[in-house]
């Protein structure tokens, strides 16, 4: 018999797969939200506007994605903070405007892409761009984690934080899809913890990297949900056959 799951979790025939199954227990899982700060998730700013003036055009698929990837966090956060969800917010970011504490490898582009585009202060904590989209901006309660690092286990105690929580699942958002959602992914799922990543919900810099970033999710790191309605849908009946009394329809 197919667990509830099974009528969520998108996996195309034929293709093939070694992740072992995976339950989604609202009261044990987290949504978390990565990088959806100016310097990485708007057209404008930081990173994004840095590549589009070195290379016209070379952003257009990101900047288009980022339009319709926000406003599907957003409806999965509201959905969580109606239903009590845990929230976790990663962002990455420095004290330092030289980015010291970041790796050498990290620091090194991101100070080269600065300097050939003619702008500064992508990462440094004291810049504008390192703030959370304002449609995204976490409430007071919520937990914000910053790291110095692609993936969220390599520069925090974003771990132990789980831990503590009682969280079993993530269930990841956010931006780039083969970048620090990969890595944070990859890394969750070969610490013991159950991966959901909402493919709606998560931009790449173009669709086949992100495609075939989901094709290696499936492959054994984590189950993928096709949309935020799916998602929530999921959530709710699993609250229902617990018995519990959140839960709310998908906008």
């Amino acid at each position: 018999m197919g667990t509830i799951e099974d009528k969520y979790f998108d996996r195309p025939a034929g293709e093939i797969s070694l992740l072992p199954p995976i339950e989604v227990d609202p009261a044990k899982c987290a949504l978390v939200i990565i990088d959806m700060q100016y310097h990485d998730a708007h057209a404008d700013h930081g990173v994004v506007a840095a590549l589009e003036k070195l290379h016209p055009g070379s952003t257009a698929y990101y900047a288009k994605r980022l339009s319709t990837v926000v406003p599907a966090i957003r409806r999965l956060l509201d959905h969580a903070r109606a239903t009590d969800l845990q929230i976790i917010h990663l962002v990455v970011g420095s004290d330092y405007q030289d980015l010291r504490d970041f790796n050498r490898r990290m620091r090194t582009w991101i100070l080269d892409l600065q300097a050939r585009a003619g702008m500064s202060d992508f990462y440094w904590t004291g810049s504008p761009t390192f703030r959370i989209l304002d449609e995204l901006t976490p409430l007071p309660h919520e937990t914000v984690f910053r790291k110095r690092s692609f993936g969220a286990f390599n520069s925090t105690n974003f771990e132990n934080l789980l831990h503590e929580l009682g969280i079993e699942t993530l269930l990841i958002t956010g931006c780039v899809t083969n970048y620090c959602v990969e890595t944070t992914v990859r890394d969750a799922a070969d610490r013991g913890f159950s991966v959901v990543v909402i493919d709606e919900a998560v931009a790449g810099f173009d669709q086949a990297s992100h495609d075939a970033t989901l094709a290696s999710f499936r492959g054994g790191f984590a189950a993928v949900v096709r949309s935020v309605e799916q998602m929530v849908t999921l959530l709710n009946e699993k609250r229902t056959r617990a018995g519990r009394k959140h839960f709310i329809a998908a906008e």
